[in-house]
């Protein structure tokens, strides 16, 4: 891109200075035929013509009937395979899409298994606390039931016990008090 700017930069610099002296260049090659330049012998102007229309045509026809038709056969091929690839990863998009959409719908459902499988434990693990919360209250109650009857018969057998060293006491205690008094009569 440089090196092209500087060309046009030389040609604009060169060319005004180059082409005041062309038509005497042209002299001096009809003239003695020494020194100038041939293209522009005027007398040579017609066959210059003639084949720069020539190599125009010829040109023209090698880039019309080989070089443009393979560029334009490049061209849709290239345009094919971008189609194609194109359409491909249209494909290729939609099929994960669908994959996403199927994951995510498994995950769901997994989710909400899961969720059913801990609430059911829950409930079951509920259940069975609930149960042995109420068992050990039966057992519990059972042994406060028996301990309680086991602390009446055991209060009777006190009381019993009592009312007999009460009875032994009293009589002894009459016993002395009798036996105190007879002493003292006697």
């Amino acid at each position: 891109m440089r090196s092209l700017r500087n060309i046009r930069v030389f040609a604009a610099a060169v060319l005004p200075f180059a082409l005041p002296s062309l038509p005497a260049w042209a002299e001096e090659a009809g003239a003695g035929g020494q020194g100038g330049l041939p293209q522009f012998d005027v007398s040579q102007y017609p066959a210059e013509i003639f084949w720069l229309v020539v190599t125009f045509a010829l040109l023209y026809l090698l880039m019309a009937g080989v070089a443009l038709p393979r560029v334009a056969r490049t061209q849709e091929s290239r345009k094919k395979i971008i189609a194609s690839e194109i359409e491909a990863a249209r494909a290729a998009n939609d099929a994960a899409i669908a994959t996403v959409a199927t994951v995510e719908k498994s995950l769901g459902e997994a989710r909400a298994k899961a969720q059913a499988s801990v609430s059911a434990m829950i409930a079951e693990v509920n259940e069975e606390s609930t149960a042995r919360q109420a068992e050990q209250e039966r057992a519990l109650s059972r042994s406060l039931h028996s301990a309680e009857a086991e602390i009446a018969v055991m209060r009777e057998a006190a009381l019993k016990e009592i009312r007999g060293c009460v009875a032994d006491l009293a009589a002894a205690v009459v016993g002395k008090i009798l036996g105190s008094r007879e002493r003292a009569g006697a």
